[in-house]
């Protein structure tokens, strides 16, 4: 690519561009020239910038964050409706914050430092030794590349020597481990009633109810900013079926790869465990007498929970059990066997063999993977040629028709790379190329995006403003929505009902209105929460005066909790041990650095480009 750019900059066509864009930069000015320079921006701290695509990146971290903590994948809206993306861009604030201060006092750490890190980090091990190829797995899943990992290791020290100088050092009074210990000590006794949000049953709405529901809320169904664009997708599936593959070709690679084509005999097998040597003969002795499910019966042994799967002999990793399936007649029990994992009895239901198969087999296979190695080969030329061929002048449909590879026009696609049907479409499913998209105007220069096996060439061809739904569109999302509001509506109601009956100690009327159970817990502490209530629950009701009502609520469940009784800590011996003085100091570092960071925000002029980053989460009413 370099070669063909330092070729195509020699020729006196592009010298006489050159000297025009010289002479347009001295007459109207660089602004005007890019006037639209700063689109791509979203935060500005002094001289420093922000991108919309950092915000993207950083957006994503705390969406994955959430929906892990939740256990379900979170929407868009339900993301903006959490204050998701405000959240990403304060942590973005602070970041480059914190960066340019660690710039400013000079505080650095080599590559070789942080590659040492790596080498010797466990994750990255296999048998005690570290393994690249474990290594580029891991940071592929969490969506690094070895530049990317290693930058955010170097910076992730620098903020960590940082934090080391600013809370170097911190004194714990006495009387601070005594209120600390007092205070997670100190016992709670609650009343509360753990409703299940399945009995919250609301009626379904009619079609007036639904049509009058989105008629008040149409306008938070409004799909957004869309763009029709073309696409030059050079990838070796798109080119493969061109190329030709002789027999003579296939019949060499046949005989190079012979032992990867062999099929290997696998066996079906079941291995029950016991705890003792005795009850295995017996299971292996009734064997013979009883059905297979009688006897799994008698001897309480899961089928399901005991199936091995049709495995190789080298997938068993004890030898032993190996030796002793494939010695097994297909249909028969085997001896007990005192195995790595412990007693066990084998059963094999039945023998998948072993096949090699000839030429023709697999000649389909073979055709293709030659064809995809080829064609692997074959991109990285054209990419050369094409780019060569754009810089001439040509456009991406005319290369399209030169190089017979097929242009492919996308309809309506959003910021989120979805379609009008709301489908994630995969051909251009690369959040980068989307925002370049989306960050350009008609008629602007897209630069070419490298995929993970070749290159897309993109033509703007239009951008469609936003517009409201139409109910037909919408109908199912409109009864969802409304549905979840009436629940949502009639849990409020159950729940004020609940705290106002739990206050006025109406025990009586709430389990006969709500069939519910009035429950009493055991005496309960910060040392020593109730494991069923989440920790936020847990942290709020400990937090209650006595008679004062918390509400909790999960995926499934609403919990309404009084606090009955509060027990006050009866032990004279404060809590001393070096863990918990260890966590008490951290979390006076922890405060010491997080005033510094919010002392430190005071300093920046910090200014948010609000419009593109409005642009960039335009899709909240989809």
């Amino acid at each position: 690519m370099l070669d063909t750019l330092r070729k195509s900059v020699t020729g006196p066509f592009v010298k006489i561009l050159i000297g025009i864009l010289i002479l347009s930069f001295a007459v109207w000015g660089i602004q005007d020239i890019f006037g639209n320079f700063k689109k791509t921006v979203a935060i500005e701290i002094d001289d420093y910038e922000v991108s919309l695509d950092q915000v993207v990146t950083e957006y994503n971290n705390q969406l994955s964050i959430i929906s892990s903590q939740l256990d379900r994948q979170i929407s868009l809206r339900e993301s903006l409706e959490l204050g998701i993306d405000e959240i990403a861009i304060e942590n973005l604030i602070r970041k480059m914050v914190l960066q340019i201060e660690i710039n400013k006092l000079g505080i650095d750490i080599s590559e070789e430092f942080v590659a040492e890190r790596i080498v010797d980090d466990d994750n990255f091990k296999i048998d005690g030794r570290f393994n690249k190829a474990r290594y580029e797995q891991l940071l592929s899943y969490a969506g690094y590349n070895d530049e990317t990992y290693v930058q955010s290791e170097i910076n992730v020290n620098k903020q960590n020597q940082l934090f080391n100088i600013i809370g170097n050092r911190t004194y714990i009074p006495n009387i601070l481990i005594e209120m600390v210990d007092e205070f997670n000590k100190t016992e709670r006794v609650i009343e509360y009633i753990d409703l299940p949000k399945s009995k919250i049953v609301v009626k379904t709405p009619s079609e007036r109810e639904l049509l009058e529901f989105y008629e008040k809320f149409k306008n938070g169904y409004k799909k957004s900013e869309t763009r029709d664009f073309a696409a030059l997708i050079l990838d070796p599936e798109n080119i493969k079926k061109d190329i030709q593959v002789t027999r003579s070709q296939i019949n060499e690679y046949f005989n190079a790869n012979l032992d990867s084509f062999n099929i290997s005999e696998t066996r079906e097998l079941y291995q029950f465990f016991f705890n003792d040597e005795a009850t295995a003969d017996n299971f292996y002795d009734d064997s013979y007498e009883l059905e297979f499910n009688e006897l799994l019966t008698k001897y309480s042994q899961s089928k399901q929970q005991s199936y091995l799967g049709s495995v190789g002999k080298d997938e068993i990793l004890d030898f032993e059990v190996a030796d002793a399936a494939y010695n097994m007649i297909e249909g028969e029990f085997g001896e007990p066997i005192d195995g790595m994992l412990g007693i066990s009895v084998l059963y094999l239901e039945k023998i998948n063999s072993g096949k090699v198969p000839t030429v023709d087999d697999v000649a389909d296979v073979i055709r293709g993977e030659i064809q995809f190695q080829e064609a692997i080969d074959l991109v990285e030329m054209l990419y050369f040629e094409i780019e060569d061929d754009l810089l001439n002048g040509i456009s991406i449909e005319e290369a399209s028709a030169k190089y017979q590879i097929e242009m492919q026009y996308f309809k309506k696609i959003d910021i989120n790379g979805k379609n009008i049907q709301n489908d994630v479409v995969e051909e251009i499913n690369h959040q980068e190329l989307i925002q370049k998209i989306f960050n350009s105007e008609i008629g602007d220069f897209i630069e070419v995006h490298d995929t993970a096996n070749g290159y897309i060439w993109t033509d703007l061809n239009s951008i469609n403003p936003p517009y409201i739904k139409s109910f037909a569109e919408v109908r199912d999302l409109v009864t969802a929505d409304m549905i979840k509001k009436r629940k949502n509506d009639k849990e409020s109601e159950i729940i004020k009902q609940l705290e106002i009956g739990l206050i006025n100690n109406q025990i009586q009327e709430l389990i006969e209105s709500y069939q519910v159970e009035i429950k009493r817990s055991e005496p309960f502490s910060r040392l020593s929460p109730i494991r069923e209530f989440s920790e936020d629950f847990n942290d709020r009701i400990l937090s209650a005066n006595i008679n004062e009502v918390i509400t909790g609520k999960s995926e499934n469940n609403v919990l309404v909790g009084k606090v009955a009784e509060i027990l006050p800590n009866i032990q004279s011996e404060l809590e001393r041990d070096q863990k918990f003085i260890d966590n008490l100091d951290l979390q006076m570092r922890n405060d010491l650095f997080e005033q510094y960071l919010v002392s430190l925000e005071d300093n920046y002029t910090v200014k948010l480009y609000q419009e593109n980053i409005d642009r960039l989460f335009n899709t909240q009413s989809q």
